[in-house]
């Protein structure tokens, strides 16, 4: 079935440190999709970015970005990699010295601190490092007992690291986020109200990124509000619409009419979903609404009109960051799933790393 999202009721209104909305924003689907959307829509360039292969790697998990460089979190370790794609250096390592990580890991970027922080999951401690790679301290984290699963996503706002636990049918994890400070001391713990009951089926989806507002979202499949976290605290940001494509806690039977959102990101100008049924069984859905226009469009095909005009795979999986004070929309691909003549005209090795796709998104 074909989905789309409509924003409806109120408009979000700015101030320049913080938000205050009349009314929140809802989401509701319904049943119209562009054949395809030009990324010049919402995009003003875009650029190809291949790992250089002094490290030939076997896996990829997630990227954390600076004005300067980035880091990838792979098998190996933490790799931190310039805008041209060379490899500058691994950061730290993995082992079970006081200044390595396990392989099961979290990382992110405390830009503020300009510190890369790893958490290794197993030992719950946060091993940090200068943006030079030079170790700089090793904290144990007050983190709630593994008993019930790990967190899976980590971010840092103002001094305090957030973690994200999944939301999976099937299984009793209780929590949705802990907070805690830099020293590794419990701050807040959000636990669940209940826990999914579905009898057939299956579904998982958590989600948090970060907002051109310095501030972050954070969305669970079973609720229907879509948080934001900011320096003064937690707060309602957006609310998905009730109706027969919601996914609740008291869902007992997953159907194709019902959605799963694999990602969600506000900038400046742009709010940005892409979703699937909850079956997956059929491919995803990308859609944005333009806050200046005051518009709305989703597709299930995206076409490169500002560089190599070839349609993009929304199997690609996106995420949101800034670099030089622009919003970007960040993609991963591999080579081999490039066209030839692109593979030429960017010099793209076939046979190479991944290629890092950066769209540097519209603010005018």
């Amino acid at each position: 079935m074909r989905i789309v999202f409509i924003l409806l009721e109120a408009l979000l209104f700015f101030s320049c440190n913080h938000r205050q909305s009349t009314e929140l924003l809802k989401i509701k689907p319904i049943d119209e999709l562009r054949p395809v959307i030009p990324i010049s829509d919402f995009a003003d360039s875009i650029a190809f970015i291949q790992l250089d292969n002094r490290l030939l790697l076997s896996s990829y998990g997630n990227s954390c970005f600076t004005d300067s460089f980035f880091v990838v979190s792979v098998a190996e370790g933490i790799l931190k990699y310039s805008y041209t794609g060379e490899f500058l250096m691994k950061i730290g390592g993995i082992g079970q010295g006081p200044m390595e990580y396990n392989r099961n890991k979290l990382m992110t970027i405390d830009t503020c601190n300009k510190r890369i922080r790893v958490y290794s999951i197993p030992e719950k401690v946060m091993i940090d490092y200068s943006y030079d790679g030079g170790f700089w301290n090793r904290v144990h984290y007050d983190l709630p007992d593994d008993t019930y699963g790990y967190p899976t996503m980590m971010r840092v706002l103002a001094n305090k690291c957030y973690f994200f636990y999944t939301s999976m049918s099937g299984l009793s994890d209780p929590y949705y986020w802990v907070i805690n400070d830099t020293c590794g001391q419990s701050l807040e713990i959000k636990q669940k109200h209940g826990n999914p009951v579905l009898k057939r089926g299956y579904a998982c989806g958590t989600y948090c990124t970060s907002s051109s507002d310095n501030s972050l979202l954070y969305y669970n499949l079973f609720n229907d509000t879509i948080f934001r976290f900011t320096e003064q605290g937690v707060m309602p940001a957006f609310l998905w619409e009730q109706g027969k494509h919601r996914i609740s806690v008291s869902t007992e039977d997953i159907s194709e009419e019902m959605m799963a959102f694999t990602m969600f990101a506000e900038t400046k100008r742009f709010l940005f979903f892409q979703w699937n049924n909850a079956t997956f069984k059929s491919s995803s859905s990308f859609g944005f609404y333009d806050k200046r226009k005051q518009i709305f469009m989703g597709t299930k095909k995206l076409r490169d009109d500002l560089n190599t005009q070839i349609t993009i795979p929304l199997n690609w999986v996106f995420s949101y960051s800034q670099k030089d004070k622009k919003d970007y929309m960040i993609g991963k691909i591999e080579p081999y799933e490039l066209p030839e003549e692109i593979l030429q005209r960017e010099n793209i090795d076939s046979e190479g790393n991944l290629v890092m796709i950066m769209i540097r998104l519209k603010d005018e």
